[in-house]
């Protein structure tokens, strides 16, 4: 009798793990999309590579910038009109890509429900701070769109 329990408890475990796999291979997909989405975004950043960069985000996304400018950016033309601002100061007198070797370190990303994921990273690209980003993305008609990113530096003190 007490095999057969033995038995009946890993084939309990057993189900329990295979019915928790699934779970866990999407949450590994869903990742890997996020991923891959910030990726396709910081390549068309660093190449100032316009169309691909403004198709990363959502008509209503909105953004605060780390310096140039202080109100928020709200909906797509405000975003755009920024961001195109920005890239024409990045671009300086620079005559092709890349413009910029922007290197994430520390890359978090979270989920919040099954579609929006929030993903945190820094950058060393300014010397003396530690550049926060934080990007919201949501996944809509099958691909992830930022929403928002809040983008903050502070003075490095390591």
């Amino acid at each position: 009798m007490n095999h057969m329990k033995k038995i009946c408890a890993g084939l309990v475990l057993l189900a329990l793990y295979f019915s928790a796999l699934p779970q866990a291979m999407a949450k590994d997909d869903k990742e890997a999309e996020v991923r891959a989405a910030l990726a396709k975004f910081v390549q068309a950043f660093d190449n100032l590579d316009w169309e691909p960069f403004r198709a990363s985000f959502a008509d209503n996304a909105t953004v605060f910038h780390p310096r140039q400018f202080a109100p928020r950016a709200e909906g797509r033309a405000e975003v755009e009109e920024t961001f195109k601002q920005v890239f024409v100061r990045i671009k300086g007198d620079k005559t092709s890509p890349p413009y910029m070797d922007l290197q994430p370190k520390g890359l978090q990303i979270q989920f919040a429900g099954g579609e929006v994921a929030i993903a945190t990273f820094y950058l060393e690209d300014h010397p003396g701070f530690l550049n926060r980003r934080t990007i919201v993305l949501q996944k809509m008609n099958g691909s992830w769109k930022i929403i928002h990113i809040h983008a903050s530096e502070v003075a490095n003190t390591r």
